[in-house]
């Protein structure tokens, strides 16, 4: 479908342009922050620990148990068979998914709204959020993870016959199979499919979801527990029994949030430190914390959605069920009401599949400023690829000084105990 141009961009044609300009800065940051130097740290950083050394151990057949299904493994081993079982090798896979999301991301802001002004949001947003950067250059499945969130809702709004509702079974399918607690995301993509008229061959195709899932879960029992195709079956089910046993599990960590921080971002985690041993001398450190002002800001979009199509169906008794807004505050809400009840010790990563829903809100209020004040959008961008270009160092371990860390730690609950130690040695370097 060709883009065509919309009344709001020939009326602002100079902020249209400014708008690709920035965009096109945020899009530069964001390949090269994904892109130089992946293989560092040479050292595993935080769940590297984990799932790099069962994406190998499927590769030597060796048996293991995880909780999780076994597709974001098996991504990852193909970077491994690739590259080699280093951190290279762990991290190609998911950097070229997170790189691949941000033009996703140009595709779902177009479908979204049908705007070229929503798409090219969308897209900046995605490459200048340093939370993402951490994920892209870890070998890790949350960063893919939301990639198949988005691309499953992307599929949804792009289903204009019965038939193309496979593709958003398929997709649900192998979202599920990296982790159970993106499968909320059906919900968003049935609404959007019965506004169009498509929920009955949808829900009819969802055995195409099962059949894609049980198939992925199948082949992890095959290759690293049993040869024997119908034994296999059997530890299907009982792999089940054990990961739901498993699933509320609740181990205490430093690093860990209650869902209710998570759109505040109120603790960020720390995946890599090197202390500096002398005063005046640099730091390093990959810190798994979003761009503030993207951020923040898609929180107060989402809270503002709400407060809109409230006010819309109970005091203005408006029609709200083909507001664009539904679906997307329908996604963020039910892919966070799963944690809400605290049976798992949960992380600011859980957040990830709702947070492609707050992105959604916050380019949805955008395009609605636009409309009206689109210099102040352009600021706004400006703002977003600036506060990237300040928190860049800590996503990707860039030599800082103790002073600088200090400069980047806006909320003491981003703080931690290793800082500590740096910020001491930095106020002996004055005495």
């Amino acid at each position: 479908m060709p883009l065509m141009k919309t009344p709001a961009i020939r009326k602002a044609s100079w902020p249209y342009r400014a708008l690709i300009l920035v965009a096109l800065l945020a899009l530069v940051m964001g390949l090269f922050a994904r892109i130089y130097h992946l293989g560092f740290p040479d050292t595993r950083m935080w769940d590297e620990v984990y799932f790099p050394k069962y994406a190998y151990d499927y590769l030597t057949g060796k048996n293991f148990f995880d909780l999780h299904p076994p597709l974001g493994k098996f991504i990852i081993a193909v970077g491994i068979i690739i590259l080699g079982n280093d951190p290279l090798g762990w991290r190609i896979m998911p950097d070229l998914f997170g790189v691949a999301m941000i033009f996703l991301g140009a595709f779902a802001g177009w479908y979204f709204l049908k705007e070229r002004v929503a798409a090219i949001l969308l897209c900046s947003f995605i490459a200048a959020d340093t939370m993402m950067i951490v994920y892209s250059r870890s070998g890790l499945m949350d960063g893919m993870l939301m990639f198949f969130v988005l691309a499953t809702v992307l599929a949804s709004w792009r289903v204009e016959r019965k038939e193309q509702v496979v593709w958003v079974a398929a997709l649900f399918g192998l979202t599920v199979a990296i982790k159970w607690a993106a499968a909320p995301v059906v919900i968003p993509a049935a609404y959007i499919l019965w506004r169009k008229g498509y929920l009955r061959p949808f829900i009819g195709s969802l055995y195409l979801s099962v059949l894609i899932y049980l198939l992925i879960v199948y082949a992890g029992q095959i290759i690293n527990h049993t040869s024997n195709p119908w034994q296999a079956w059997k530890d299907v089910w009982l792999w089940h029994l054990k990961a739901l046993h498993q699933i509320t599990r609740a181990v205490p960590n430093t690093e860990a949030s209650e869902w209710w921080g998570w759109p505040l971002m109120t603790r960020p985690i720390l995946f890599f430190w090197n202390k500096p041993s002398a005063p005046g001398e640099s730091v390093r450190t990959v810190l798994a914390l979003g761009n503030p002002v993207i951020w923040w800001s898609s929180t107060a979009a989402v809270l503002f959605g709400f407060y809109d199509v409230a006010r819309r169906k109970l005091v203005l008794k408006q029609p709200i069920a083909d507001h664009p807004l539904v679906p997307v505050l329908l996604g963020w809400a039910f892919l966070i009401l799963p944690w809400v009840p605290g049976t798992r010790i949960p992380f600011v990563y859980n957040y990830f599949p709702a947070y492609a829903f707050a992105l959604l809100a916050l380019v949805y209020w955008l395009r609605e400023i636009w409309n009206l004040r689109p210099w102040l959008v352009v600021f706004f961008s400006a703002c977003a690829l600036a506060c990237g270009l300040f928190f860049l160092p800590m996503a990707m371990g860039l030599p800082m000084s103790a002073q600088s860390l200090n400069d980047h730690i806006w909320l003491l609950s981003w703080n931690h105990p290793e800082y500590n130690k740096a910020f001491e040695i930095n106020h002996m370097a004055h005495f």
